[in-house]
């Protein structure tokens, strides 16, 4: 019997070629293309593909190191306390903290840090809070974040092109927003893949064929309702905004009469109706011993916009930690959120605000277009108005402002750089610019997800290491002789490199190795993308799973308590002297005593025996004067750069 020739698998492992310069064929190894993987993947449909990928990809991003760490001070704790009650109470309806019902966020997050805690064993009697709980709630807001990141892909592969919806997700991935936000337990991611695919939905619905597809349409309106259990209306207004955006952009008012309103409203009633009516006739109070109605909807919605309907006038905010600002805030926010993709925002802006040749038919994926800037315009104009600003508030703006990137990034692979040179150059600068503020201020990334922006940054008592660049990708020898030799600092080292890198790289297109060219080689412009997307990878590898993770035992209180368990006896009680960061009720399953008063501290420490006190260091020389001599204070813990954790003995005897 003849042997069976064998197929040559070379031809098949490879992607179709369309004839374009290809990125991926650029950077990926020959080898792995012709390997059974790639071979298999490559046999399946584009769209499945693709989607399989980015999800690897973002997960290689999210995952690392997720519960190797605490919950952050004092949002995740917070929240996670809420979902640990859940549990504890059997009530999954009316969330619940400390001593008093919680009105301020919606339920659907604490469901899903409660699926994780018992997943985790959270509760356990026998082990108290238990070590895996970090990864198991982590985890899952993970999860929704690669969700986001499918669905961003979905709409914008559908209706405008593959190649923009795959930069799409590479640059959602790689936001320091986006994947530092993936890898916290807020409310706010949640709720932001469920607006993505609400988004993601109405494009594909309206602008993918000639005809509406309900189908899209209604998860459109069931995403939205879905969302505003994340983090309230604004899951209706943000799509709603977008829509409106569109309308006022294109005049097509018409469309109005294909969007199913009264169906779709049903539809999103459905999905948001039911808590909201239960939680709407719940007479309970919280801790300001408001309703639910007066402390979600009238502070938490009417205040932080603005307006106090019990004064009839404007207000100032509430609840915010950052002063009243312009507009021009969250363009700053942006810069830091979205570094390095930043450096495209100029030839963005250039090309969405180009005027169209007169006559030029409004085409389906020019309608597609419209809705992306309609929704980025919106947002930013609503988060831009409100009175109360977090950094982390430009979460809701970075979606379209992604796809608008991608859309920009497409046309520089299409045309080349060449045709591009004065958006590039400014790029370049405004790249430097916000590069030389992070080297100089690495908290200004910190700060896009903590509640308090004055919290002392552990530089000091940390290694150089934390200086916002991947010194672990090969540069450390590099960077610190010509640290040594130039700068005798080596945050403007950083500096220089950032500087030099895009730079480089426009040096290197137009006098390549010295050579001058009349006309732009097809490789050149994939030189540029290219060195872009791999910047903005070690970049987000770096933040995402090192420096997370060295700067985490400062803003949690996880570590500390493990001390406490390890080293105290049980007889020995644990308390909070003026504290409210929501960690040390989360680790001592809310039986840490709150001393809010000097005469509570006074009653804590009259009984008999050993003591354990957490306190601010800032506070630790107050704390001592008031117990005064009677009592020895012995700082156990100095790991943490916030929080001290002391014992109190009787000193006589």
């Amino acid at each position: 019997m003849a042997k069976a020739e064998s197929k040559p698998r070379t031809a098949a492992a490879l992607p179709p070629d369309d004839g374009r310069p290809s990125l991926w064929r650029a950077l990926t190894p020959r080898i792995l293309l012709d390997s059974t993987p790639a071979e298999w993947l490559f046999g399946r449909p584009v769209e499945t593909r693709q989607v399989l990928l980015l999800a690897v990809f973002a997960a290689l991003i999210f995952f690392p190191y997720l519960g190797a760490v605490g919950f952050w001070d004092p949002w995740e704790p917070h929240y996670a306390e809420v979902a640990r009650e859940m549990l504890v109470r059997h009530d999954y309806l009316h969330p619940y903290y400390q001593c008093a019902y919680f009105f301020s966020k919606p339920v659907l997050p604490m469901w899903l840090m409660s699926v994780g805690m018992h997943l985790a064993g959270t509760n356990d009697p026998a082990r108290g809070i238990s070590v895996s709980t970090e990864w198991w709630v982590r985890s899952i807001f993970a999860l929704t974040a690669i969700f986001g990141v499918v669905v961003a892909y979905l709409g914008v592969g559908r209706t405008l092109s593959r190649r923009a919806a795959v930069w799409t997700g590479v640059i959602l991935v790689t936001s320091p927003l986006y994947f530092f936000l993936a890898r916290q337990v807020m409310v706010d991611m949640p709720f932001e893949a469920l607006i993505i695919a609400s988004c993601a939905s109405l494009m594909i619905a309206l602008f993918e064929k000639e005809y509406v597809q309900d189908g899209w349409l209604y998860a459109a309106y069931a995403f939205a309702g879905i969302s505003t259990l994340a983090k309230g209306l604004l899951g209706i207004a943000l799509p709603g905004g977008a829509m409106l955006g569109y309308l006022l952009f294109s005049g097509d008012w018409k469309v109005l009469k294909r969007m199913r309103l009264i169906t779709g409203t049903l539809v999103f009633l459905a999905m948001m109706a039911p808590w909201y009516f239960t939680m709407g006739f719940f007479d309970g109070h919280n801790s300001e011993s408001k309703t639910w109605f007066q402390r979600f909807i009238i502070h938490d919605h009417l205040k932080r916009l603005g307006f106090d309907p019990y004064r009839d006038r404007f207000i100032n905010g509430v609840f915010t930690s950052t002063p009243v600002t312009s507009w021009v805030y969250y363009v700053r926010e942006l810069g830091y959120g979205m570094f390095p993709w930043i450096a495209l925002l100029p030839g963005m802006l250039a090309k969405v605000f180009q005027p169209s040749p007169p006559d030029t038919p409004l085409t389906r994926q020019h309608k597609a277009k419209l809705f992306v800037v309609g929704w980025f315009v919106t947002s930013f104009a609503l988060f831009a108005l409100a009175a109360t600003k977090f950094h982390h508030y430009s979460f809701s703006i970075l979606p379209p402002l992604a796809i608008l990137f991608a859309l920009y990034l497409e046309d520089l692979l299409e045309t080349g750089v060449r045709g591009h040179t004065v958006a590039l150059l400014l790029g370049a600068i405004l790249f430097v610019l916000v590069a030389q503020n992070l080297t100089m201020y690495p908290q200004r990334l910190v700060n896009l997800f903590v509640f308090k922006y004055d919290r002392p940054y552990p530089l000091a008592q940390m290694t150089p290491a934390l200086a916002p660049f991947p010194w672990h990708l090969g540069f450390l020898a590099m960077v610190r002789w010509v640290d040594d030799l130039l700068f005798q600092n080596v945050q403007r080292s950083f500096t220089f490199l950032f500087a030099a890198t895009p730079l480089l790289v426009l040096a290197a297109v137009y006098v390549p190795f010295g050579r001058k060219r009349s006309h732009e080689h097809p490789h050149d412009r994939l030189w540029v993308v290219g060195a872009l997307a791999l910047l903005a990878v070690a970049f987000a590898s770096y933040e995402s799973s090192y420096n997370w993770r060295k700067l985490s035992p400062h803003w949690s209180q996880r570590d500390l308590f493990w001390v406490y368990h390890h080293e105290s006896l049980p007889t020995e009680p644990i308390g909070a002297y003026l504290m409210n960061w929501h960690g040390e009720t989360f680790y001592s399953s809310n039986e840490v005593r709150q001393l809010q008063t000097v005469e509570q501290l006074h009653e804590f420490l009259a009984t008999p025996g050993r003591k354990w006190i957490l306190v601010e260091w800032y506070r630790l020389a107050g704390m001592r004067s008031v117990i005064g001599p009677k009592y020895r204070v012995h700082a156990v813990d100095h790991t943490n750069n916030k929080f001290a954790l002391v014992t109190v003995d009787s000193n006589t005897g």
